[in-house]
């Protein structure tokens, strides 16, 4: 009978001590970093179609390269080059978009993955100002980013009519 008692006493610590070491596993396994970073692009070619269902509906196909600037504590592709796509479907500048791209540095590579809404309104001159914002998603990763998971938000604006500037930031681990 007490070798009974024995074995139920220690159950509730043999749970306890499993319940532990998984959650530190599972914290370790999933510590994710956060990172910022400032990104100027160029637009590189561009190709508006007019769908000719309302006034000023379109869909545009964008590709463009620039530069990123890390930001947050922790550095992400300081430095490091850019270049993408981008479509919309755009009522008068306005719409949603989608879009893939890379950033590369010294042969580590991450691919991202975007969605999200483009805003155009008019300056008291009558000159469009063109923001947009959205979040993006990490897809892959090659060099010391292979097994990249991670996700983040952006938003921007045109500086001009064919160079943007966006701010971003997010979090990612790597899939062990």
């Amino acid at each position: 009978m007490q070798i009974l008692t024995s074995k139920r006493s220690m159950l509730p610590f043999i749970s306890l001590v499993l319940i532990f070491a998984l959650g530190v596993t599972t914290s370790m396994a999933q510590q994710k970093t956060k990172i910022a970073g400032k990104m100027t692009c160029a637009v590189i070619e561009r190709k508006m179609i007019d769908v000719g269902d309302t006034e000023g509906h379109s869909v545009a196909l964008m590709e463009y390269e620039g530069a990123n600037v890390s930001t947050g504590k922790q550095k992400f592709m300081d430095a490091a080059q850019v270049a993408g796509m981008t479509f919309g479907d755009l009522v008068k500048g306005n719409g949603p978009h989608q879009g893939y791209g890379k950033i590369s540095l010294d042969g580590d590579v991450v691919f991202w993955e975007s969605e999200g809404k483009t805003t155009t309104t008019l300056s008291p001159e009558g000159r469009p100002i063109t923001t947009f914002e959205g979040t993006l998603s990490y897809i892959k990763g090659t060099g010391q980013f292979e097994n990249i998971q991670g996700s983040g938000t952006y938003n921007g604006m045109y500086i001009s009519r064919t160079i943007w500037t966006l701010e971003w930031k997010g979090e990612y681990s790597i899939k062990k």
